[in-house]
C-alpha cells in the first residue's frame, strides 16, 4: 500500500469516528423511541386481548338471574275452590273410574285368561284309541275305590253305571249305537267330556276312551249334577226312569 492510501485511510477512520461521536445522541434518541414504541404496542395489544376475554368468563360464570315475573306454572292447584285443578287457565276435568293404563292391564288380563281356558279345553280333548296302549287292570274295584276316596261318590253307584252302559267293558272307543255319538267305557258325549273330562290315571291326558279317566270323570260329573242327591244326579246322567231303576237295583241301594 502507498504512502497516499494510508493517509486516506487514516483520514477516513477519523472521519468516521468523529461523524459517530456528532450523532450518537441522535441514534440514542432514535433508538429509544423505537423502543418506546414497541412497548406501547405490545401493551394495547395485551389489553385489547384481556378486554376480549372478559365479557365471556363473567358470561360463563354469572348466567343471568330470571325475574319472577317470566315464569307462570303450567298447571295450577287451587285449593279453595271447587275447579282444584287448572291447567292454562281451563278447568281439568276429573273423571272417577279406569285409566288408560287400568285398561291396558285388564285386556291383557282378560286375554290371558281366554288363551289359558283354550289350552285346558284342548289338554281335556279326546285322544283316540290308536295313539295310546292301555294297560287296564283285571278287575275296576281298585278304581271305583280311589274314586269313591276323591269324589265321595259311592263306589258300588259308578260300577252298577259302569255294567249299565258297556257291560263293565275296560278302555274301549265303543260308540253308542243310537247314534247319539257317546262314546268310552261310561259313555260321555264329546262335548260333555271337553267340559267335564278328568284326568284320572294322571298321565296327563283327560282321555273319553280311557277306563279310569272315564270312571273318575263319571264322579265328578255326578258332583256337578247334584250327587249326594241321588236321583237327581242320575237324573242329569241319563234322564230316564228306566236307567235310574237299573242302576239302582244292580247297586243294590
Amino acid at each position: 500500500m502507498t504512502l497516499l492510501n494510508i493517509e486516506r485511510a487514516k483520514y477516513g477512520v477519523w472521519y468516521a469516528k468523529a461523524y459517530a461521536s456528532y450523532h450518537a445522541p441522535i441514534v440514542k434518541e432514535k433508538i429509544a423511541d423505537w423502543a418506546k414504541s414497541q412497548l406501547v404496542t405490545r401493551s394495547l395489544a395485551s389489553f385489547m386481548l384481556v378486554t376480549a376475554m372478559l365479557p365471556m368468563s363473567v358470561s360463563t360464570v354469572e348466567a343471568p338471574k330470571a325475574s319472577p315475573e317470566t315464569y307462570k306454572p303450567h298447571i295450577v292447584l287451587n285449593t279453595t275452590s271447587a275447579d282444584m285443578f287448572k291447567e292454562n287457565g281451563k278447568v281439568i276435568q276429573i273423571v272417577p273410574g279406569e285409566s288408560a293404563t287400568e285398561k291396558i292391564a285388564r285386556e291383557k288380563a282378560e286375554a290371558d285368561a281366554a288363551n289359558a281356558a283354550k289350552l285346558a279345553a284342548a289338554s281335556r280333548n279326546t285322544v283316540s284309541r290308536g295313539r295310546r296302549v292301555y294297560m287296564d287292570p283285571s278287575d275296576f274295584d281298585g278304581i271305583y275305590a280311589r274314586t269313591q276316596a276323591a269324589y265321595g261318590v259311592d263306589a258300588r253307584l259308578l260300577k252298577a253305571i259302569h255294567q249299565v252302559e258297556t257291560g263293565g267293558a275296560g278302555s274301549t272307543n265303543l260308540t253308542n249305537r243310537s247314534g247319539s255319538g257317546a262314546q268310552g267305557p261310561m259313555q260321555f258325549l264329546p262335548s260333555t267330556w271337553r267340559r267335564h273330562g278328568v284326568d284320572g290315571n294322571g298321565d296327563g291326558y283327560a282321555d273319553i276312551n280311557n277306563v279310569e279317566d272315564a270312571i273318575f270323570t263319571a264322579a265328578a260329573y255326578l258332583k256337578v249334577c247334584g250327587y249326594p242327591d241321588i236321583r237327581k244326579a242320575l237324573w242329569g246322567y241319563n234322564p230316564s226312569t228306566a236307567y235310574y231303576n237299573k242302576v239302582m237295583r244292580l247297586a243294590g241301594m
